[in-house]
């Protein structure tokens, strides 16, 4: 078995926090985030990771109809795609990202997109979700420091 550690980046090299965006669209890490990963110890980088895949078990299932585990897995290791077996809705995102990459036929990964879902769709509901834990956790963090500032 392939396993992804959870301490790797999540980086997908797209990354557009360099455009301004508190929000990664690429990774879906916060501004900071990105910027102090290298910083971070194991479990600071590991508790990004659960957030960011909590945020795919929210979204995915709205989308995608898991109908073979394991072929799913199968194909993870016949793409040589790190995974954690654990992390099944990680799988299916990225799968879904080496589909957007390079050929790779969604009916033959033991899931499929729910009629009228795309990608795109998927995408910028992790995007949504990800922006709104950031205006929640970090924006009202901001807004009752500079309040209390004295």
């Amino acid at each position: 078995m392939t396993t992804k550690p959870l301490t790797t980046t999540p980086c997908v090299g797209l990354c557009s926090t360099v455009f301004g965006d508190c929000v990664c669209r690429g990774c879906m890490r916060f501004i900071h985030e990105v910027i102090d990963w290298n910083r971070y110890n194991d479990e600071q980088k590991t508790v990004i990771w659960q957030r960011l895949d909590e945020h795919l078990r929210i979204i995915l299932p709205q989308f995608v109809r898991i109908y073979d585990p394991i072929k799913l897995i199968n194909v993870m290791q016949a793409q040589h795609i790190p995974y954690r077996a654990d992390h099944i809705w990680r799988c299916v995102y990225d799968l879904l990202c080496t589909s957007e990459k390079r050929f790779l036929a969604l009916g033959d990964c033991g899931f499929a997109l729910k009629a009228g879902c795309s990608f795109t769709d998927i995408h910028q509901q992790l995007y949504t979700l990800a922006t709104a834990y950031y205006e929640r956790d970090f924006l009202r963090a901001q807004h009752w420091l500079d309040d209390h500032d004295d």
